[in-house]
């Protein structure tokens, strides 16, 4: 059984809208099956065996529900990049490349019924945290009306897209970076990366679609903020009690 999570977001900050990083608990139906093999390092390790099953959703199975959300808002800034003509063809194929690699890579390891269970829950952790997402993307537009007052509402709506598309992946790779940490305090040694290559490709090609209109410095501050803030909410993610008692 899933259940939607709640945000509550309080405290002022200046020349933005209210935002503070408390605590969604986002609780979705646990589909790890055989996810372990999801990543080359972590079968050969056989963490299945060393890790409790709590360690070992939020490692293998939790980043790619998040990693869905990630590619769903790279979906969109392609369809308003191709609406807009922005020029920016050569950017969107090598995203659309990306996608297919990286699904490609997944599907020899993950059956549709998983697949749609990654969907199904990145939508639960959105709704859980839309207050969260309602005002960071207000205050990215503010800033950017701010910072450039003669840019059309169709190009802050690009930039828009973009920015919340790169702030959802740069937490996720913060997340990943910390439940690794983790394991590696559990079992003594390092491994591997559990986000397949295809992630951090694309985490250093969604910033290009800012193009020579970035944000201002003091959103850029605050950004780091909201990733921090949403790698969190990712942590606070649960496993649902039909799926502990499995």
């Amino acid at each position: 059984m899933m259940q939607h999570p709640t945000a509550t977001i309080t405290g002022p900050m200046p020349n933005y809208m209210p935002f503070s990083g408390v605590s969604a608990r986002c609780i979705i139906v646990d589909e790890l099956k055989d996810t372990i093999k999801q990543h080359e390092e972590a079968e050969k390790l056989k963490l299945s065996k060393i890790l409790d099953r709590d360690t070992l959703f939020r490692f293998a199975y939790v980043p790619f529900v998040i990693a869905e959300l990630v590619w769903d808002y790279a979906d969109t800034i392609l369809t308003l990049s191709a609406m807009m003509r922005t020029g920016a063809k050569k950017l969107c194929r090598a995203v659309r490349e990306l996608r297919r690699d990286y699904e490609r890579e997944r599907a020899q390891f993950i059956d549709q019924t998983h697949k749609d269970s990654e969907v199904e829950n990145m939508y639960v952790f959105e709704d859980g945290v839309k207050d969260i997402y309602t005002q960071m993307l207000v205050n990215v537009r503010c800033d950017l009306k701010s910072e450039y007052p003669s840019l059309d509402k169709d190009s802050i709506g690009l930039l828009t897209a973009v920015y919340q598309c790169d702030i959802t992946l740069q937490s996720l790779i913060l997340y990943t970076q910390q439940q690794t940490a983790k394991i590696e305090r559990i079992v003594g040694h390092r491994i591997g990366n559990i986000l397949p290559k295809q992630m951090y490709k694309l985490a250093r090609l969604i910033p290009e679609f800012v193009d020579n209109k970035p944000a201002s410095d003091r959103f850029r501050k605050l950004k780091k903020q909201y990733e921090q803030t949403f790698a969190t909410q990712i942590a606070l993610i649960e496993l649902s009690d039909e799926a502990l008692n499995d």
